[in-house]
C-alpha cells in the first residue's frame, strides 16, 4: 500500500512524502507483528498439523511434527528483522535503488549456508542440532541483513534523502494515511488470502501422501530459486512504472509495462529450460527415497513448463497495482485464487482417480487462464 505512493514520491522527489510512506510501514508492522506472534503461539500446533493428514507412518508423522514446532518456535524470532528488512528494502527499491537489497539478501544466504551446515551436524565443535540448528542459521542470517541494509542506508544519507530526519518522529499526515488505507487495504487483505490460499493449496496436496510433501518441500525450494528471475521482472515493474506515473509519463510507463513483460517471459524460456534440465539430477542431493526424488523431479519439470505463465501474471499484478488499482488486483489475485484455483484444485484431488502425477500440472490450468485475463486486463 505504501509502497504505490513511496514509488510515486521519490519520482516526483518529494522525500517527506517518502518518509512519511516509510513510518507507515513500520507502524504497520507493529500491528501485524504482534497478531502474527499471538496466532502462532496460540494456534502452531493445529496448522502444522493440517499437513499431516496424508496416508503414511504415524510415526514418521508424529516426529514431523515435532520437528515443525520446534522449527516454529526458534523462527519467530526472525520476524522482527525480517520485517525491517522488508520496509527498509522495499523503500530502497522504490528509489530504483536494487543493488543493496541484493547484497544484503546473498550475505544472508551466504550466511545461512553455512551456519546450516555447522549447526545441523554438528561441524567445529558445536553440537548436531538437527531442525533446530536450521531455524537458527535463518534467524541469524536474517539479524546479518537487517545489519548490512541499516548500517549502509544510513551511512548514505547524500544518496538516499529520505533517511534524514527518518525518526524524528513517527507521525504520518492524515489524509496520506487515508490514501495508504483506501488503496492498501485490498492489498492487504489480498496478500493474505493469498498466502492462506497458496497454503491451503498445499495442504490439499498432502492429502495425497507424506512423499508429497517432502516432495513439495524439494521441488518449491529449487524451484523458487529459479522463479527469483521473474519475482524481481514484477518489482521492476512495480518501481519503474510508479515512478513514471509519479512524473506523469503514461507514455512511458505503458512502455515500460510490456517491455519488461516481454523480457521476463523470454527470460523465463531459458531459466526454464535450465530447471527441465537439471530437476532430475537436484533431488539426490536430499537424503530421500527415490518415490520422493522422483515425485520432486515431476513438480519441478511441471513448474519449468507453466513459468512463462507465471511471470506473465505476476508482471500484470505489479502494473495494475502501481497504478492504484488495487481493488481490480484483488479480485485478479486472491479472489480468482479462492473462486477458481483453490476449488479446482480440491475437486480434481478429492472427487477423481487421478494421481499426484497428474493431479499436480492439472492444478495449473487455472494459472494459465489468470495470464490471459492479466493481459486483457492491462
Amino acid at each position: 500500500g505504501p509502497g504505490i505512493f513511496g514509488a510515486q514520491f521519490y519520482g516526483a522527489k518529494n522525500w517527506d512524502g517518502v518518509r512519511s510512506t516509510f513510518r507507515f510501514k513500520l507502524l504497520s508492522i507493529a500491528v501485524v507483528l504482534t497478531a502474527t506472534i499471538a496466532i502462532f503461539i496460540t494456534f502452531g500446533d493445529t496448522l502444522i498439523s493440517l499437513y499431516l493428514t496424508g496416508e503414511g507412518d504415524a510415526t514418521a508423522a508424529a516426529r514431523m511434527f515435532v520437528y515443525g514446532r520446534e522449527y516454529l518456535n526458534v523462527m519467530l524470532l526472525g520476524l522482527l528483522p525480517f520485517a525491517i528488512s522488508q520496509a527498509y528494502s522495499s523503500t530502497l527499491r522504490e528509489a530504483g535503488e536494487t543493488v543493496l537489497p541484493m547484497k544484503a539478501s546473498i550475505a544472508a544466504v551466504f550466511t545461512n549456508l553455512v551456519l546450516n551446515y555447522i549447526l545441523i551436524f554438528g561441524k567445529f565443535g558445536f553440537p548436531a542440532y538437527g531442525v533446530v540448528g536450521a531455524a537458527v542459521a535463518t534467524v541469524i542470517s536474517r539479524y546479518m541483513e537487517l545489519t548490512i541494509i541499516l548500517i549502509y542506508t544510513h551511512k548514505h544519507s547524500a544518496r538516499f534523502p529520505f533517511v534524514v530526519g527518518l525518526y524524528r518522529t513517527m507521525k504520518v499526515p492524515v489524509n496520506l494515511t487515508v490514501l495508504i488505507l483506501k488503496k492498501g487495504f485490498p492489498l492487504m487483505i489480498n496478500e493474505l488470502l493469498w498466502s492462506i490460499g497458496v497454503t491451503k493449496i498445499t495442504q490439499i496436496f498432502s492429502t495425497c501422501g507424506l512423499n508429497v510433501i517432502a516432495a513439495l518441500n524439494i521441488s518449491s525450494t529449487v524451484t523458487n530459486l529459479f522463479n527469483v528471475i521473474f519475482v524481481s521482472m514484477g518489482t521492476a515493474v512495480a518501481v519503474m512504472v510508479g515512478q513514471a506515473l509519479g512524473a506523469g509519463d503514461i507514455e512511458e510507463a505503458k512502455s515500460h509495462a510490456w517491455k519488461l513483460i516481454f523480457f521476463s517471459v523470454c527470460t523465463c524460456f531459458v531459466i526454464g529450460g535450465a530447471l527441465v534440465i537439471s530437476s532430475p539430477f537436484i533431488p539426490m542431493i536430499y537424503k530421500t527415497t527415490e518415490d520422493v526424488m522422483k515425485l520432486a523431479t515431476h513438480f519441478m519439470m511441471t513448474s519449468a513448463a507453466i513459468m512463462a505463465f507465471h511471470s506473465i501474471a505476476h508482471c500484470c499484478y505489479f502494473a495494475i497495482r502501481s497504478g492504484g488499482k488495487t481493488i481490480i488486483t484483488f479480485f485478479f489475485d486472491s479472489a480468482y485464487l479462492w473462486v477458481f484455483g483453490i476449488p479446482f484444485t480440491y475437486v480434481i484431488t478429492h472427487f477423481t482417480n487421478l494421481d499426484i502425477y497428474a493431479i499436480y500440472p492439472l492444478s495449473f490450468i487455472p494459472d494459465v487462464i489468470k495470464s490471459v485475463i492479466g493481459i486483457v486486463i492491462l
